[in-house]
């Protein structure tokens, strides 16, 4: 019971601490996310004619943002596990993936001014992602990193530029960014492309929006060597986007339930042998759906 009242009291400490010091900010979140089974877009072979993958993808984060003195520093630190889970039994020459796959990113940035027109943000995310079962290679290892300068308009408008070293796409990859921002009363647009873009207008409790996400990793798997190479699966890429229409309510002043829901595009799943050799699961296009629990300020 002592352990329960200490957490309990933590988090109560660090709720009271972030709050005044970010507006409509996700402090923390739970999401389940459901992609019901879709085929290949392009089968290679007969084989692979009925092959239907199903992923189901769970995710828990926190997000603490601590404003300096100066009111110009804001300092971010947060974690962020996702958990990718929908066994992939069905693939030709008896091959399966347990898709028992996790994510796990720690985040620590800064967002600063520079004068009252111009200011940068920098992140800096190292990542884990793998299966977790036996032991942890160095492949499951990436430092994923951001940074973008922004200049701050007269009429509110926000838009910068900026590079990002990103898992977003399946692997790796340095990627351009361009944001764009923009709030006025009740409605407000977030554009940090190519990962994401959402639009929302508030009408009450409720939060009316439109978002596009992009979401990927690239998995390192655990290979047995007792078992020959051509049988085993090194590692697994997997993203997409999700684009579709968003329905939030405000239950209390700092807790949040959101659903959301539309198409899953751009799919991709590819799986490497461990002697190398590449196998490219194309997937259709299909819905998804998913449920959050947020914790605002």
């Amino acid at each position: 019971m002592k352990k329960e009242i200490i957490l309990f009291v933590t988090l109560l400490f660090i709720m009271t601490l972030v709050r005044a010091q970010e507006e409509d900010f996700n402090l923390a979140g739970l999401s389940y996310t459901l992609n019901p089974g879709v085929g290949l877009k392009n089968p290679s072979n007969q084989q692979l004619n009925d092959v239907e993958i199903n992923l189901s993808e769970f995710r828990a984060f926190l997000l603490l943002p601590f404003r300096l003195k100066n009111d110009k520093t804001i300092l971010l630190a947060g974690v962020d596990y996702l958990f990718l889970g929908g066994p992939l039994e069905d693939l030709p020459n008896d091959r399966k993936v347990d898709a028992n796959l996790h994510a796990l990113r720690v985040t620590v940035g800064i967002n600063q001014k520079l004068g009252e027109q111009w200011g940068f943000r920098a992140l800096l995310s190292p990542t884990l992602a793998s299966d977790f079962s036996g032991n942890i290679s160095s492949d499951a290892f990436t430092l994923q990193a951001s940074g973008v300068i922004r200049r701050i308009t007269e009429r509110g408008f926000k838009y910068g530029l900026g590079v990002a070293y990103t898992n977003g796409f399946g692997e790796p990859r340095v990627v351009p960014l361009a944001e764009f921002i923009y709030k006025k009363d009740n409605f407000d647009v977030l554009v940090l492309a190519p990962v994401q873009a959402t639009i929302r207008y508030r009408l009450n409790k409720f939060i009316l929006g439109f978002r596009v996400d992009l979401q990927g990793n690239e998995y390192a798997l655990n290979v047995d060597s007792n078992l020959p190479n051509l049988q085993q699966v090194e590692s697994v890429k997997f993203s997409r986007y999700n684009v579709g229409p968003t329905l939030a309510m405000d239950i209390s002043k700092d807790i949040r339930l959101q659903l959301s829901g539309g198409l899953s595009l751009k799919r991709k799943l590819t799986s490497t042998n461990a002697d190398q050799t590449t196998e490219d699961y194309g997937l259709e296009n299909g819905a998804f759906f998913k449920a959050s629990f947020l914790l605002v300020k």
